[in-house]
């Protein structure tokens, strides 16, 4: 069984785009809403020692490739 969050690299391979284009769409607040929704339902921030990185869900990042949710 998969885990509910996907990270930005699995998302840019899911969605057949860079990385760099994934974390571009997190980067802006506003930009961020629009595409992924909320933090909690589409996204998530987990804070590391020295800089935090974003997960993804699964289940929308699957809808927006238009891919069964594996």
């Amino acid at each position: 069984m998969s885990s509910d969050w996907m990270s930005v690299r699995e998302t840019a391979d899911a969605l057949e785009v860079s990385d760099r284009t994934v974390q571009r769409s997190l980067a802006d607040d506003e930009q961020r809403a629009e595409e992924w929704g909320d933090e909690g339902d589409g996204w998530r921030y987990k804070p590391l020692s020295r800089r935090g990185i974003y997960q993804l869900r699964r289940s929308l990042v699957m809808k927006k490739a238009g891919k069964p949710e594996q």
